[in-house]
């Protein structure tokens, strides 16, 4: 589910992005222009504990409009409460939260926690997008001010140089076949001249495509020689070939890896029980990653992760 709650959830809902499946694609369109808004102020609060905060404001607020509402938005509401963040989230959203970001924003079927804490912030005018209406829908009962939207991250219907800034988190290496450097392609396409995109994914030391035992994406779905591709761990050179074939400058290169693996297995194998202390997973997994802008693919852990900030370049 799009909650950035757990992980092998959350990647199920927000890979939001197909080769070959998605709702009709409305005609193309342009955000209405913004109105003034206040300058953001640099927050000397950490990215995840802002998010771990807003996560609980939103849950809060929808728990008490709920009753009224008949309980819409449930699943995205009570994971607000019990799971703020799942264990790899504390360092891929909080690490984007800490940039900077105005102008135009678009979140291509990232967890929405992060375009709703940033635009809570007022940082940035934000739409956020999802292939899932469902998601889309549980989250506009949480979330009512955030401007969100059912779209293919592959087929998006935005004009060509629309936003000044982009997310992608955890989203490019859920898409099967050549749909994640189609999706490529279409962000730099809605991007303006000078515009960046923040974009994280899965790394490894060896390329490798992992296969579910059923549809998780529902229609979605893709498979591959009767097995059902739930995602990639990115190579080097696949990394470079795939996501990086338009003229990106890039700004930042940054890998991270979980210090303690056993912490998000443990979290996973006992779930759902282990939703109960999500909230306190805080004390183990703010800290659990060792960060280092080396090209480093670690060939003893599972994966890495990834922080790439690209920007379009302005000429």
């Amino acid at each position: 589910m799009d909650s950035s709650s757990v992980r092998s959830d959350s990647a199920t809902q927000r890979a939001g992005v197909s080769a070959s499946a998605g709702p009709p694609q409305p005609p193309v369109s342009t955000p209405e222009p913004l109105a003034a808004t206040q300058e953001p102020v640099p927050s000397a609060t950490p990215g995840w504990q802002r998010l771990w905060t807003h996560s609980y404001r939103l849950g809060l607020r929808w728990l008490v409009t709920g009753a009224r509402n008949g309980w819409r938005g449930r699943r995205v509401g009570l994971t607000r409460l019990l799971v703020p963040l799942d264990p790899w989230r504390y360092y891929e959203l909080g690490r984007v939260a800490d940039a900077e970001f105005s102008g135009r924003c678009l979140d291509v079927s990232s967890p929405k926690l992060l375009a709703s804490l940033l635009q809570h912030e007022r940082c940035g005018e934000w739409i956020a997008v999802d292939l899932f209406d469902e998601e889309i829908e549980n989250w506009r009962h949480v979330d009512p001010v955030l401007d969100l939207r059912v779209e293919d991250a592959t087929k998006l219907s935005f004009a060509g140089e629309t936003f000044d800034n982009c997310i992608c988190v955890s989203v490019v290496e859920h898409v099967p076949g050549d749909g994640d450097m189609t999706a490529m392609a279409e962000i730099w396409r809605v991007l303006k001249k000078g515009g960046v995109l923040h974009l994280t994914t899965d790394v490894a030391a060896e390329p490798r495509e992992i296969f579910a035992g059923e549809k998780v994406y529902g229609a979605a779905s893709s498979e591959v020689d009767g097995r059902v591709f739930f995602a990639r761990h990115y190579g080097e050179h696949d990394l470079e070939q795939r996501l990086l074939g338009e003229p990106w400058e890039v700004v930042l290169r940054e890998f991270a890896r979980q210090r303690d693996e056993s912490i998000e297995r443990a979290f996973y194998r006992r779930a759902p029980w282990s939703y109960l202390y999500g909230g306190l997973l805080r004390l183990r997994c703010a800290d659990n990653f060792e960060v280092t802008d080396a090209p480093v693919f670690a060939a003893e852990s599972e994966h890495s992760v990834v922080y790439l900030r690209l920007r379009k370049p302005a000429g």
